[in-house]
């Protein structure tokens, strides 16, 4: 069963990806294995071993999420936008009173949490901002080249320390850089004039990032925590949908969002972490 679930965190944690707006990492804070994967994604070889069979259906699970649902969650998009956005939005809400409980868990919150809790919020907000404001223009294979392929690994880069990071979108990333929609494609066609730099750019910035996020963490665990509640609240504002208001897509959009929360919320009800 434990192995079952691996397959089933690394499912959503693939889809989380393709979502803007949306945090694998949350994810994995609420399933109670972000520690598992992460210290993996550090090259942890002692956690590696431990938890190798749960880590490899996890893998598993992951590059299904990421390859097989992408045409998947294309069409809900396409077709049941705000519905599908509010369900997300219920998953990342309804982890929230759980990461609380994690940051406030060894020591009490204090005032200083406040500006972390801030600058969370900002940074979050800023990507939407970048998106809105067209700050990068968007990139095309048109341009393939060395100078492309260059860019193309620091754009997967700074999107997988994003993936790692609990409250920040790497698609999101990926969005406000203007490069979503050529990886989108790449990934559905499976072009790999794209997806190579870009797997290359990825397996570095999941490493670094990860060992980034373990060494903060054991040093100032409350403050990142109330950075990340910062991003994870920020992280509605890309989810909110177009199309809403008084119609019937909202009336069953805002039950998708009581069912994406109810969901994360007995998730987060569970025991044993991994």
């Amino acid at each position: 069963m434990r192995y079952f679930f691996g397959l089933i965190y690394g499912l959503v944690y693939g889809v989380a990806h393709i979502i803007p707006g949306l945090s694998g990492g949350t994810f994995l804070v609420i399933f109670g294995c972000y520690d598992t994967v992460c210290e993996a994604f550090a090259l942890n070889i002692k956690e590696i071993k431990q938890h190798f069979f749960f880590l490899l259906f996890f893998g598993v699970g992951t590059i299904g999420g990421l390859i097989g649902f992408a045409h998947v969650i294309t069409f809900l998009l396409n077709g049941f936008e705000i519905q599908t956005n509010l369900f997300f939005m219920g998953l990342v809400l309804g982890g929230l009173p759980l990461i609380i409980k994690i940051a406030s868990s060894e020591e009490k919150v204090k005032p200083i949490c406040l500006l972390p809790f801030i600058v969370g919020v900002i940074i979050v907000v800023s990507l939407v901002l970048f998106e809105k404001l067209n700050v990068f223009e968007a990139e095309t294979v048109q341009s393939v080249g060395f100078m492309f392929s260059l860019r193309i690994v620091f754009y997967s880069f700074i999107a997988a320390v994003a993936m790692v990071m609990p409250g920040i979108s790497g698609a999101f990333v990926l969005v406000a850089f203007g490069v979503y929609d050529m990886y989108m494609t790449a990934l559905k066609e499976m072009d790999f004039t794209v997806l190579g730099p870009a797997i290359i750019g990825v397996l570095f910035g999941i490493v670094i990032g990860a060992k980034l996020i373990l060494l903060i963490l054991k040093k100032f665990k409350l403050i990142v925590y109330s950075a990340i509640i910062g991003m994870v609240i920020g992280s509605v504002v890309p989810l909110l949908p177009n199309g809403f208001g008084l119609n019937i897509e909202t009336f069953t959009g805002l039950i998708c969002l009581a069912l994406g929360g109810g969901a994360a919320y007995i998730m987060g009800k569970k025991e044993e972490p991994v």
